[in-house]
């Protein structure tokens, strides 16, 4: 075969995969962005975006496109991940991977979402005294790390964490993932349920326990792996178990709450709508003055138009009535004769 011939045939293949593509691979939503758009305080480090569960939700539901509505219903959670550090305090927090799109193409943004004390700017790996009270006045600190992609991810995961292990994973199918949005109330409502921190009874331990158990019972898969129960059975010596009230009482607020979502997306929406409106009505405002001038320059060349229209209307006029007296003289002048 000749290597024009073989070039021509590779042509063909690549259009006809091409076209494949087109058929089975729908459109990416337009204007999605990465979750890591939205900017919030970092006590961990300047390349991280950190916020409280509470604050991000609120964030992400502030959010709205003119044209695609609230970005973040539509960055959906593929996949999360239940890990363990191996060392000292024995930290568990989750991973998330939502989907979303950016140019046109599939891309991840890694979230990341654990339980400390209230306490600012502390590294998780300063050692144990984030977890060394076990008393039930202080604030739990729930919060959310949003690192970018999967490879961006890594190096900061490894520098907050190390060393951890996975503990399961489990995979959403495309048809019930939950949004960004969805997770974000999962996670507002697990803090809910237990406000302050305690070592023995509300840590990080019950806090992803409870998120996790929460969010597969909310939107089941069949994809799910790994044993989280019996690689968390303790803690320095006392049995954790799977707080099962906890997540019965999140799922069965959960729905409400999403209602109340919904109303606040739509209040959302109206508001963004009105100062819309409002910027349309000031700018066509602003143009009118600034237009004034050309409108009185422009109403004033008409009016002398105008004017000279009937200035020229009456001038034929006269010019008629002369003729027409000067054709009557004729007239008599003719008849007398």
């Amino acid at each position: 075969m000749s290597l024009k011939q073989d070039r021509r045939n590779r042509s063909w293949i690549n259009r006809f995969l091409a076209s494949l593509r087109r058929v089975f691979v729908s459109e990416p939503p337009p204007g999605l962005p990465g979750l890591a758009a939205i900017k919030f305080h970092c006590p961990y480090g300047p390349d991280v975006n950190s916020a409280s569960v509470l604050g991000w939700r609120s964030q992400m539901a502030d959010s709205w496109d003119e044209i695609n509505g609230n970005l973040y219903t539509k960055c959906v959670l593929a996949r999360m991940e239940y890990y363990k550090c191996t060392r000292d305090r024995e930290h568990e927090f989750l991973v998330f991977y939502f989907r979303h799109w950016i140019d046109g193409c599939s891309a991840q943004a890694v979230v990341s979402a654990d339980r400390g004390m209230q306490v600012q700017y502390r590294s998780l790996k300063q050692s144990s005294e984030l977890v060394s009270s076990s008393s039930s006045n202080t604030t739990a600190y729930d919060s959310v790390c949003i690192y970018g992609s999967p490879r961006d991810a890594t190096p900061h995961l490894r520098a907050r964490y190390t060393p951890y292990s996975r503990l399961g994973t489990f995979d959403f199918p495309s048809s019930s993932a939950p949004s960004a949005l969805q997770v974000s109330t999962v996670l507002s409502l697990v803090h809910r349920q237990a406000p302050a921190y305690h070592l023995y009874e509300n840590q990080c331990h019950w806090f992803s326990s409870a998120v996790w158990g929460s969010l597969k019972e909310l939107f089941p898969s069949d994809q799910d792996s790994g044993c989280v129960s019996r690689a968390r059975a303790r803690y320095r010596g006392v049995a954790l178990g799977s707080p099962t009230e906890d997540i019965e009482a999140v799922c069965a607020a959960y729905q409400p709450e999403w209602q109340k979502m919904l109303e606040l997306l739509e209040q959302v929406k109206c508001r963004h709508e009105a100062e819309k409106a409002k910027e349309r009505q000031k700018f066509y405002m602003e143009l009118e003055i600034k237009n004034e001038p050309f409108r009185q320059a422009r109403q004033a060349e008409l009016e002398r138009l105008r004017q000279a229209e009937i200035c020229a209307q009456v001038e034929l006029e006269r010019v008629r009535q002369a003729k027409q007296a000067e054709l009557e003289q004729a007239q008599v002048r003719y008849s007398q004769q």
